[in-house]
């Protein structure tokens, strides 16, 4: 019988390829963008032969469950793409020093994994396990960006901590609801490219 985490980590990989492949469907995509969304979404969900599991499910098993913030980021992602959300980034003077406050925490979590395993003798992992201090250092991580106005900080947090207290997903650590590998890649890639790009145009102009 399939379990409530079963169906929430299905259906996130489900909206997250949904998200991602959408795009490529070309003019259909503009006459109709929401309708291939849900057709996307709805595929990943069709049993397939011969076990009548769902390509979501071989996804799931390769790379798990996404975290919550990244679900939210799609989501954003979406509505922006279809006019339901005005950008959360606009073009100014601070929007490159934001960008790099947004994904730096995320491309630094990527040090999460190794010590997992074992690296140095201090394992932050086990911190996700239910530590007081470590919820409450979230708590001042959100008011902090609340403060500097870093958009989605905030209620990234609050979301991932609000799903781990009700058992949202399969695990039961903290920190999977707030990062995942897939982030944690896509936020190193789009630093680097962050960096290269503000290295280039100064030496552009000289």
């Amino acid at each position: 019988m399939i379990t409530l985490t079963d169906m929430t980590g299905l259906a996130g990989l489900a909206f997250a390829t949904a998200v991602l492949l959408a795009p490529l469907a070309g003019r259909a995509g503009a006459r109709a963008p929401l309708v291939v969304l849900g057709s996307l979404f709805a595929l990943m969900l069709l049993p397939l032969p011969p076990d009548s599991l769902p390509f979501a499910a071989y996804l799931r098993g390769t790379i798990g469950d996404l975290s919550l913030p990244t679900l939210l980021l799609l989501a954003c992602t979406a509505a922006v793409r279809y006019g339901l959300l005005q950008p959360v980034l606009t073009p100014g003077a601070s929007t490159m020093r934001t960008r790099f406050a947004l994904l730096l925490p995320m491309a630094a979590a990527c040090l999460l994994y190794p010590l997992a395993l074992g690296a140095t003798p201090y394992d932050s992992y086990a911190w996700g396990y239910g530590e007081p201090w470590f919820v409450a250092a979230l708590l001042c991580a959100a008011i902090l960006a609340a403060l500097a106005r870093l958009p989605l900080v905030a209620p990234a947090i609050a979301l991932a901590v609000l799903g781990w207290s009700v058992g949202w997903l399969e695990s039961g650590n903290l920190w999977d609801y707030l990062l995942d590998p897939m982030l944690c890649i896509y936020a190193s890639g789009r630093l680097l490219a962050l960096t290269v790009r503000a290295w280039i145009k100064p030496a552009q102009k000289t």
